[in-house]
């Protein structure tokens, strides 16, 4: 599902326009990003949490011409889903 989609399901249930669900879904995520920026970390109930993670230098490979090459470090985030939502998830099947 992409934002867009998203977006136009909370239009659709909240009956609301689609300008504003987009707004509404924009905050959220912005929310999101800046709560892992400053604390790297983000908790939301009942669906997981965000992390970062730092990743060190290490010495990989290129794969297009298999030379050894560096990879730098960086930081990664991190997504586990909360027992509830795996739990929703599975159900489906």
């Amino acid at each position: 599902m992409s934002k867009v989609s998203l977006a136009n399901s909370v239009a659709d249930v909240l009956n609301i326009s689609h300008d504003k669900a987009n707004d509404y879904v924009s905050v959220v995520i912005d929310s999101i990003k800046q709560g892992v920026k400053k604390n790297g970390r983000m908790v939301v109930r009942g669906f997981g949490v965000f992390t970062t993670k730092g990743k060190t230098k290490r010495m990989g490979r290129n794969p297009k011409t298999g030379k050894p090459a560096v990879i730098k470090a960086r930081t990664v985030i991190r997504f586990k889903a909360s027992k509830l939502f795996k739990d929703k998830v599975n159900r489906g099947k």
